[in-house]
C-alpha cells in the first residue's frame, strides 16, 4: 500500500493485528474470558479477532480499545503498522496497569485532544450498558459477583471522566459539557446497578448517604473514615469491623429506613 505521507507500507494485516491485540491481552494476564468480561465482547468474537479471521466491526474495535484501556484507533494503529508486536509493545508500556478492565485515570498537557477523552467516556458508558443487557438471571448463583463486578468497572468509569472533565476545564475544551453529561449517565448507571444489590450493607449505605442531605464530610465524621473509604464502602468493599456497627447505625437512621 502506498501512503502519500509515509511512501511504501505493508498491507493490512489483520492478522498482525489480531496477533497483537492477543499480546496486549497476554501482558495483563488475562484469558479471553477476562477479556470478555471487561469489553463485553463474546469470546468467540475475540477469537475471531485475535487470529484475525474477520473483519470487526467496528464496534467490537471500540469495546475492545476499551477494556484493555486503549486510547480510540489503537487497532487501527496496529493493523496499519509494520511492526504490530512492536507497536503494541508501545500501547502496552502506556497502557492501563494489569488487572485493570477501565483505564483509572487519564493525564494530558495543554495540547491534549479532549475528543479522545470524550471518546473514552463514551465507549466505556457503551460498554457498560452492554454488559448490563447481557447480566445473568437474578436467579443465577454468579447474579452478585457479576453484578459487584459491573458496579467496580462503573467506579473506575466514573472516576476517569471527572479525571477528564478536569483536563477539558483545565485546557479550555468546549467538551467539558459533554463529559459532564457522561458522568451524570454513569452515575445514574452507578445507582441502578447498586438496586440490583439492595440488600448489601453497601448499597444500603449509598442509599443512606444520598438521603441523609448530610455533607459527606459529616457523613465521614459520624461513621470515622475519610472520603476514599466511604466512596469504597458505598460501591461494596470492605468494611472495617470497627466501622460496620456506626455504618448499620447510620443506615437505620436515614430517613427511607422506617426507623
Amino acid at each position: 500500500m502506498y501512503d502519500p505521507l509515509h511512501g511504501w507500507r505493508v498491507p493490512l494485516s489483520r492478522e498482525s493485528a489480531g496477533a497483537a491485540i492477543r499480546q496486549l491481552r497476554e501482558a495483563r494476564d488475562w484469558s479471553l474470558a477476562d477479556l470478555a468480561e471487561a469489553s463485553g465482547v463474546s469470546v468467540m468474537g475475540l477469537s475471531f479477532l485475535e487470529r484475525g479471521a474477520r473483519k470487526p466491526h467496528k464496534s467490537t474495535v471500540q469495546k475492545v480499545e476499551n477494556g484493555l484501556g486503549l486510547p480510540p484507533g489503537s487497532y487501527a494503529r496496529l493493523l496499519a503498522a509494520a511492526d504490530a508486536q512492536s507497536e503494541a509493545s508501545q500501547l502496552t508500556a502506556s497502557g492501563s496497569p494489569p488487572g485493570t478492565h477501565v483505564a483509572a485515570a487519564v493525564t494530558a498537557d495543554p495540547g491534549t485532544d479532549i475528543a479522545v477523552l470524550v471518546g473514552y467516556a463514551e465507549a466505556q458508558l457503551e460498554t457498560l450498558n452492554s454488559v448490563i443487557a447481557r447480566l445473568p438471571a437474578p436467579s443465577s448463583n454468579e447474579y452478585e459477583n457479576v453484578v459487584t463486578s459491573v458496579l467496580a468497572q462503573c467506579v473506575k468509569a466514573e472516576q476517569l471522566t471527572a479525571n477528564s472533565w478536569r483536563v477539558a476545564v483545565n485546557t479550555g475544551g468546549e467538551s467539558a459539557s459533554a463529559l459532564l453529561s457522561h458522568l451524570r449517565a454513569l452515575e445514574a448507571t452507578r445507582q441502578s446497578l447498586l438496586t440490583r444489590l439492595a440488600g448489601s450493607v453497601g448499597a444500603q449505605l449509598d442509599r443512606a448517604c444520598r438521603e441523609s442531605n448530610l455533607p459527606e464530610v459529616m457523613v465521614c465524621a459520624l461513621l470515622g473514615v475519610v472520603p476514599a473509604q466511604l466512596w469504597e464502602i458505598r460501591n461494596g468493599g470492605a468494611i472495617a469491623p470497627n466501622v460496620l456497627r456506626r455504618v448499620r447505625a447510620f443506615v437505620d437512621a436515614a430517613p427511607g429506613s422506617g426507623q
